[in-house]
């Protein structure tokens, strides 16, 4: 007797209230994955995969060699996502897993504002969030490694919202794993 595979739906939202509202909608249909990130829904879908037959999980998501497309470049600010590396002009920085959760966030939209409750949903992995504090801290701790590497792209904060990757001519993104 043969079964096909369950299908599996994979919903990315940083708002825990629209995860919730999707549920709703998509129950009893298969599997359903429900992720703060696509990193967190490719973890998932890997260790999904490794469960065993039936479930067809995406080859770039079981696994499969590092893509171009694990790569963010904002001029000369590099953020390999598989290595977990950050470079400004070839030269390492030295970033805290939170530190470079969130410079992915900002690098891969630059010039887009994030909230403080999106870059901790995606930083912390959507624990919960008890305020502005963590958030400031791992961007006061950017800044300094930013400065002190000499970039020309800085965090700029919008008032009581949030913070954005801004900078001068070094702003120009070349290729972003978030916008695919």
């Amino acid at each position: 007797m043969r079964t096909e595979p369950a299908p599996v739906v994979v919903c990315i939202t940083s708002s825990p209230d629209e995860r919730a509202r999707i549920a709703g909608q998509f129950e009893g249909t298969g599997i359903l994955v429900l992720a703060p990130d696509a990193g967190v829904a490719g973890t998932f879908l890997r260790r999904l995969a490794g469960a065993g037959p039936g479930v067809a999980v995406p080859a770039q998501l079981a696994g499969s060699p590092p893509t171009a497309d694990d790569v963010v470049r904002v001029g000369s600010l590099t953020l390999d996502v598989t290595r977990h590396e950050a470079t400004w002009r070839g030269n390492g920085l030295p970033l805290t897993p939170y530190e470079f959760k969130v410079l992915s966030c900002l690098a891969g939209r630059p010039g887009q504002v994030w909230t403080y409750e999106q870059l901790h949903e995606r930083a912390w992995g959507g624990t919960y969030f008890a305020g502005p504090a963590a958030v400031q801290s791992v961007i006061k701790r950017l800044r300094g490694k930013l400065r002190a590497a000499g970039a020309s792209v800085t965090i700029r904060a919008t008032r009581g919202v949030g913070f954005r990757l801004d900078g001068g001519p070094e702003l120009a993104l070349v290729r972003s794993a978030a916008q695919r």
